[in-house]
């Protein structure tokens, strides 16, 4: 389980040991060994620290530009597949001596 806050450089992670460990920036805050606790724990500090770093709105022009980026990925895609022959499915033809 990876867990993280990229702006508060927070992450909550598993050790090979089974261990939940949390860090801020690269400092571990917690360690635990239940993973209801560690979670409930990082949400905790996200919380705070969402307060700290506020979503940035996007702009109407950003918003038109990732929805026209986005379609236009989408139509490639889907040219691409429409171009593509699919493969028939053949029956293997055997010769069997009894």
């Amino acid at each position: 389980m990876n867990l993280s806050f990229l702006p508060g450089q927070l992450r909550l992670f598993k050790t090979r040991d089974g261990d939940y460990v949390i860090t801020v920036k690269d400092e571990e805050v917690f360690r635990g060994r239940v993973e209801k606790k560690a979670i409930t724990q990082f949400n905790a500090l996200r919380a705070e620290m969402e307060k700290e770093f506020p979503a940035h709105e996007l702009t109407k022009e950003e918003k038109t530009a990732a929805l026209l980026g986005s379609i236009m990925d989408a139509k490639l895609v889907e040219v691409r597949n429409s171009t593509k022959v699919p493969k028939k499915d053949r029956i293997a033809r055997t010769r069997t001596f009894g």
